[in-house]
């Protein structure tokens, strides 16, 4: 797949400029504020910070049109919303085919619109996506799980990215209609590397064809977590997997237990994995002595990050930019960092809060700063993925 002209812009009404990158060689124009400025090939490694913090979001500049395959693995789905769901994916002009692979359902499924592959036994999640991309001949695999109501169009303008620049992979924001979803990674782009995000959920992910034959595809020996295992091999080949809210998928309404069950088992999911990839995706033992500076810590490692990452940028802002790019990146650090505090050690924090003052406190502070930015809701899903973390830490030593 040949590579495509990308544009980075930053967040709506705090623009730095729009940067072009001609992945052909050469070096492009890039307003910058009111000066010109020369870039070379390189420099989108250079801008990665912005990126990974999700200050700034990646664009294909003239999006072309990859072939693309659509994979819906499905065991007993609901008839009519799962007819809707192909029936609009096959009308899509972005998509040559769909794959539907019926996994072990108790009467075969027939619909219109798809080639079904039926499996008398189940394969699970995993085996079922990989017979349906072995099946497939496109550029571009779209696995899409059968209980996604809808997806915007949009998807398939981004993932003319895919394949060009090292860019292996990207996903949609996932909600439920009426209340938020364990799935919902937030309103911020980002990129998987292992700090603001280790994983891309497998409800909706598009694949680079190459990248995904290249890791030999899902693991079947894996009954969860096989979304974050495959993301996160992809990603220790040094490939990029990118998150995209931008663009928006529907998933069909869940009751609160079985929410609180899924970022549980998220949670589980990611701790089991941890000896298997080589993404940070457990939290690191020798974070823990840092509890107790949890109060200010939101903050301070906020603006370390911010002054950290915006010093990679010397060379290529102005210093009023460096200025503008570090606050940008202090306010969502700070909401990243309390996030992350809730997520990764909710649990533990919890338990030491009965016996210290100041872990009270710090777990109170994130918990506010996570409530308000992100809900209650989200909240007690992050406590949720936390305690299906912890106990997979606790079972496996």
């Amino acid at each position: 797949m040949s590579d495509t002209d990308l544009e980075l812009t930053t967040h709506p009404g705090h623009r730095l400029g729009t940067i072009v990158f001609d992945p052909r060689g050469g070096s492009l124009l890039a307003i910058t504020g009111d000066l010109p400025h020369r870039f070379s090939t390189d420099d989108l490694r250079r801008y990665r910070p912005l990126i990974s913090a999700g200050v700034a979001t990646l664009s294909p500049l003239s999006p072309r049109r990859p072939t693309v395959s659509v994979v819906i693995p499905a065991r007993n789905p609901p008839a009519d919303s799962f007819d809707d769901l192909v029936g609009n994916l096959a009308s899509s002009p972005w998509v040559q085919e769909v794959i539907v692979v019926d996994d072990g359902s108790d009467q075969p499924i027939t619909v219109e619109g798809a080639t079904v592959i039926r499996n008398e036994i189940a394969l699970g999640p995993a085996g079922a996506r990989n017979l349906g991309a072995e099946q497939s001949s496109n550029e571009v695999l779209v696995f899409v799980d059968a209980d996604i109501a809808s997806i915007d169009e949009s998807l398939f303008e981004l993932i003319s990215m895919l394949g060009s620049n090292q860019i292996a992979a990207l996903a949609p924001r996932v909600i439920e209609s009426g209340h938020p979803s364990p799935l919902d990674l937030g309103p911020d782009p980002t990129e998987v590397d292992g700090k603001h995000l280790n994983h891309l959920p497998g409800a909706v992910l598009a694949i680079d064809r190459s990248s995904f034959e290249l890791v030999a595809g899902f693991a079947e020996d894996l009954r969860l977590g096989e979304d974050v295992d495959l993301i996160a091999r992809i990603c220790a080949l040094g490939r990029w997997a990118i998150y995209a809210p931008s663009c928006i998928a529907v998933h069909h309404p869940q009751s609160l237990a079985t929410r609180l069950a899924k970022a549980a088992s998220y949670g589980y999911s990611v701790g089991h994995l941890r000896r298997r990839t080589r993404l940070t995706l457990t939290p690191r033992l020798r974070d823990m002595p840092a509890l107790g500076w949890i109060v200010i810590a939101p903050f301070t490692m906020a603006a370390i990050t911010a002054l950290k990452r915006t010093s990679q940028l010397k060379h290529r802002l102005t210093p009023e930019q460096r200025t503008k790019a570090a606050l940008l990146l202090l306010d969502t650090q700070v909401i990243a960092n309390a996030s992350l505090i809730v997520r990764q050690f909710g649990l533990p924090m919890a338990l030491l809060a009965l016996g210290s003052r100041r872990i009270r406190r710090g777990l109170i502070t994130a918990l506010l700063l996570e409530l308000v930015h992100q809900g209650v809701t989200k909240t007690i899903y992050d406590l949720a993925y936390s305690i299906g973390l912890w106990l997979s830490l606790a079972l496996e030593t």
